[in-house]
């Protein structure tokens, strides 16, 4: 059972989703407001897994509420739910599980609520790629990888500070990874959570900048079009 907080101004739109939330999944809502400051100061005393956070909030907006949740610890998952667009990829950056614009249907919010589980419950166990170096192994937690490049044909993962060799082709990889990985390029993965900037490039697609690894990706034409459907661009 999830434990849900949501912060939200609107009412019809708080009853719409505790609505839609209860056809989908077993859940319990421990807390709801349209006071981000309050939340700020109570949050801890609650157990939460994953915040529904609206970004039009009176005091500060959502992302401002977002990035000072995970300055002060929290540990959960977060979802935007919005009718602006252009704040995705600020959101995404902040590490979101998903952005939702409303109104959306059961079937999108079905689908964010697969991301939550991908990425893995508090309590749960995360998972992990194996990263073989002669004879010292590693494990590495994927949600902290940040892009999987194929380098002289051999997938290399980084993340913030260290490389690791990984003994899959990508299409393995992509069979294994949660959707917040994609296959921007046939030789490079981004994990969408880790993407700093996106800047149109000329060959049709996006420079990619990662966030803490200074690792930089060119997406194909199609991996631009996948990247503007999934950060809603």
């Amino acid at each position: 059972m999830l434990n849900i907080a949501i912060i939200e101004d609107e009412l019809p739109a708080l009853q719409k989703l505790k609505t839609q939330l209860s056809q989908l999944c077993h859940y319990q809502l421990v807390y709801h407001g349209e006071d981000p400051a309050r939340f700020l100061a109570d949050f801890d005393h609650y157990q939460i897994d994953l915040v529904f956070v609206d970004i039009n909030l009176p005091g500060m907006n959502g992302l401002q509420l977002s990035q000072q949740l995970q300055t002060a610890g929290f540990k959960g998952q977060i979802i935007f739910t919005t009718a602006y667009s252009e704040f995705a990829v600020d959101a995404f950056t902040l590490g979101a599980t998903d952005y939702l614009l409303k109104p959306y249907t059961n079937e999108r919010l079905a689908l964010a609520l697969s991301r939550v589980t991908a990425q893995g419950l508090p309590g749960t166990e995360p998972l992990t790629l194996t990263s073989k170096v002669g004879d010292k192994v590693t494990r590495i937690e994927a949600s902290k990888i940040e892009v999987i490049k194929l380098e002289h044909g051999h997938a290399i993962a980084y993340s913030a500070e260290h490389t690791y060799p990984i003994d899959l082709t990508l299409e393995e990889l992509m069979t294994t990874l949660p959707d917040v990985f994609l296959r921007i390029h046939r030789n490079a993965i981004v994990n969408r959570l880790k993407i700093s900037t996106l800047e149109r490039w000329v060959t049709g697609g996006y420079l990619i900048k990662l966030a803490h690894s200074g690792q930089q990706v060119i997406s194909s034409r199609s991996g631009a079009k996948l990247l503007r459907q999934k950060l809603q661009i």
